[in-house]
Parts: structure tokens; sequence; C-alpha cells
């Protein structure tokens, strides 16, 4: 009698745990949707916070296109009046999956979008395309992680782990940086993100410095996670760009749930060497 009641209450708490289980893991699993309205005779806009890699449509009654020039601005329109309910799908070169519930309305109240969380303030700015295509971009960084280090003065190391500049390069509108990001612990480091601000050199007191952030239009290598005891390089291209000498270009790379954050500066002298790409 006894082992029957251990035997039932064992059995009780593993179904209750598998239950609890299965509910967290379809709780994670769901992509949430915002609705979406557009009209026949009217164009919507929505403005993403990276490039747009991929677009997929529910139905033919969308019509959609990139806006011409940029590179993170979607154009849709209704293909047909007064079409049924369907969805959208895009997938941002942050790797976000972007997923829109789109209804046809003659007066939408929304013409323009704007995606990403509401405490970025640069989710509204453009993404300007530029002369090099996407594979033109891929080519060169290619060549580019296969060329010897640039640059050698560029660089911080803290809890193990380090950061360098290797190079940078120019083609056309496009600076390519080269970094190279160097593990030294058992613990896998996981990328939260690694960005580029513009700042101000000095800090007046009781003023706040002025930053401005430059987003990558493209990213070659894996920016995501360098394992324990190895290294990854990766190379990032921005619209070409100078520092006044008041400011400096600050690099910044961050752990996802954790705290070792590394950060180098670059000097505009620095930037002006910047080798051209034959």
């Amino acid at each position: 009698m006894m082992y029957f009641i251990n035997n039932l209450y064992i059995r009780i708490i593993l179904c209750g745990f598998l239950s609890w289980f299965v509910t967290k893991a379809n709780a994670q699993s769901k992509v949430e949707s915002d609705t979406l309205e557009i009209a026949f005779n009217k164009t919507s806009s929505i403005v993403f916070p990276a490039v747009i890699k991929s677009v997929d449509k529910g139905s033919r009654d969308v019509l959609a296109q990139k806006a011409k020039g940029v590179g993170n601005v979607l154009q849709l329109k209704a293909g047909r009046e007064r079409f049924a309910q369907t969805n959208l799908t895009v997938i941002t070169a942050d790797g976000v999956l972007h997923h829109f519930t789109v209804n046809y309305s003659e007066q939408p109240l929304n013409l323009t979008v704007l995606t990403g969380s509401t405490d970025d303030v640069h989710t509204n700015s453009l993404v300007f395309q530029t002369e090099l295509t996407e594979t033109d971009m891929e080519n060169y960084s290619t060549g580019i992680v296969n060329d010897k280090r640039r640059v050698r003065s560029v660089h911080e190391s803290d809890n193990k782990m380090s950061l360098a500049l290797l190079g940078i390069y120019i083609k056309g509108d496009v600076m390519f940086y080269r970094f190279r990001i160097v593990n030294h612990s058992n613990i896998d480091y996981d990328v939260d993100f690694l960005k580029f601000y513009i700042r101000d050199k000095r800090r007046i007191k009781r003023t706040a410095s002025q930053e401005v952030e430059v987003r990558p239009i493209y990213v070659y290598g894996n920016d995501k996670k360098v394992d324990g005891n190895s290294s990854t390089e990766i190379v990032y291209a921005v619209q070409k760009l100078t520092i006044p000498e008041a400011k400096y270009l600050q690099i910044e790379l961050f752990e996802k749930n954790g705290g070792r954050h590394l950060n180098i500066d670059i000097k505009n002298k620095t930037i002006v060497n910047a080798r051209l790409l034959e």
C-alpha cells in the first residue's frame, strides 16, 4: 500500500513538471504579432531598426517593396480592395523576425509604422543603401579577413576577453572595420551587441555628452558567440565617416547576461589611414 502511494505521488509530480515545461516552452516559442492596416490607394511604410533581409507575404493581395535607396524601409499597398485578413513576415539583418497581421482599411490609422523598442532613440533612423551590393560587401569582407593585420595599437583586454581592431578599409562610400574577439576563458561568450558610437572627448560638467550611434549596413562573420578558448574575426561595414577633432569613435562590446564588457576608442588619425580596396 505504501509503495502504491509513493509511486502515485511521484507520477503526479512528474506530470505536473511536464505540463509546466510544455507550457513554458510554448510561451517562449510564441512570436508576438503586430497589427497593420493598408489601403488600396495609399502607401504605408514600415521602418525597421536594421536592413531588411527577407520578406514573406501571406497573400498576393499585399504588395510590398523596399524603398528605393533605403535598406530598412518596407513600402506596402493593397493589391485589391477589401481583401481577407493575411500576414506578413520580415527578417532583418540583426537576426530579428518581425510578424504582422495585415488588414484592409480605407483609412489606415497610421501610414508610417516604427518597429523596435520604444526606448531606442535610433529606431526611426534610415539606413541608406550604398553603391555596393550585399554580394560585393561579402566578397570584400572575405578578402579582408585574409589580409595581414593593419592596425596594432587599438585594443583592450579584461576578464580573459580581448577586443582588437585589426584594420580599416574603404571602397567608395563604404568603410570596413575588421575586429578580432578572443576568449581566453573556459566560459563561452554570448555577444549581446557590438555597437559604434561617435562621442565627445570631453564631457562638460552638468551637461550631457552628445553621442551618435553608427549603425552597420553589413556584418560578416559570427557576431553572436565566441566559444571558450577560441577567437573569431568580424567585419562591420558602415557608411564612410571621419571624426571631428573634439570627438572619437568608440566601439562597445557587451556580453549577454554577463559582465565581461569591453570598449575601444578609435581616433580620427586612425580612420583617415583607411586602406583602399582595389
